[in-house]
């Protein structure tokens, strides 16, 4: 069936508000966990604090001497290689690379980027591969030697991000879209709450038990703003891999949600949600050639999940004593190959 002028409108600003769902929630995910806990080490607001560095903290490669002190095990000298670049011929036509960046605060352009997705988007397979990077990754940034991935873009903002990606990863995103954490339970409460694919098992603190104490298991559960913003918020118990997982769980049910045509009559509400919360170079003409692909989105099936995992890490202490995760790069390469469909 032909769509109307206006259709096709309506349709294309859903499509931009469900990406920018997408950065909302991961967004949500750090700073709202940050902003509900008394122990976090990292500051809320980027305005009006002073740097301090980051605490030793000793794991596997150092030694806690019988007096107390620590002896850092030598470790080898990190020299950088850079990855070769993807040739656009063995990625899919067409195929759309969005950056989803998660701020506390837009600021004067001095924050960190926590929250790090690489959304592929590619109509030939009608599927949107969600790629997760951990902040704390230590990569190369071009003319800034090494550091957190996290801090490229306070150096030179999304053109020095994405060349940081092409020399790491071998792939330059097209585009990006910021978004802070405010609008995070108002985007899922316009949507008359989510349903939730509870993954695995979750005890962790909460508020709304009498008991102080939330259990939920496996399987699907609705939820309201503020219940899936504990969900993926809850960090006592669990691992920051962890919590990504669950991240994802939230992002596959607001999927699931937006996409659905029944979701038409909310677009000016979503879309100004989208504009009070979204930085982005996304236009229009960028996405009314993805429109196609909308209605194969309803299936879940078609909203692939990867992440740069524990086992495409290791630990590693810098010399300041910062503890980052170094890349495997090998492995990230063939998780890569497959989000983004080289050479099919």
């Amino acid at each position: 069936m032909r769509l109307k002028k206006h259709q096709s409108i309506t349709l294309a600003v859903l499509f931009v508000t469900t990406l920018a769902f997408v950065g909302v929630i991961f967004a949500g995910i750090i700073m709202a966990a940050m902003a509900s806990s008394d122990t976090s080490p990292y500051q809320v607001s980027f305005r009006n604090y002073q740097i301090t560095a980051t605490p030793y903290q000793p794991n596997s490669f150092a030694n806690i001497l019988e007096d107390g002190t620590i002896e850092l095990i030598p470790q080898p000298v990190l020299t950088p290689t850079p990855v070769p670049i993807i040739p656009v011929g063995e990625l899919p036509e067409n195929q759309l690379n969005i950056l989803m960046l998660g701020v506390d605060d837009f600021g004067a352009n001095n924050f960190r980027t926590d929250v790090i997705i690489l959304a592929s988007i590619n109509p030939k397979y009608k599927t949107v591969s969600l790629i997760s990077f951990p902040r704390d990754l230590y990569v190369t940034i071009p003319g800034y030697w090494s550091n957190r991935i996290n801090t490229a873009w306070a150096l030179g903002g999304f053109e020095l991000l994405a060349q940081t990606f092409e020399v790491n990863f071998g792939i330059r995103p097209d585009k990006y879209m910021m978004v802070n954490y405010n609008g995070f339970k108002d985007v899922v409460n316009s949507l008359d709450g989510i349903d939730v694919n509870v993954t695995e098992e979750l005890q962790d603190a909460c508020e709304t038990d009498p008991s102080g104490w939330c259990i939920l298991e496996p399987g699907e559960m609705h939820m309201d703003g503020g219940q899936a913003l504990w969900y993926v918020r809850s960090r006592k118990t669990t691992s920051d891999f962890d919590r990504n997982r669950r991240a994802q769980d939230v992002v596959m049910a607001i999927f699931r949600k937006a996409v659905n045509l029944n979701m038409l009559i909310k677009v000016p509400e979503l879309y100004g949600l989208y504009q009070e919360y979204v930085d982005t170079d996304v236009q229009l003409v960028d996405v009314l050639p993805l429109l196609p692909i909308a209605s194969s989105l309803m299936n879940s099936d078609n909203i692939q999940r990867y992440a740069v995992t524990p086992d495409m890490v290791s630990n590693w202490i810098t010399a300041e004593g910062a503890m980052v995760l170094m890349p495997d790069y090998y492995s990230i390469s063939n998780m890569l190959n497959e989000a983004l469909y080289r050479n099919e």
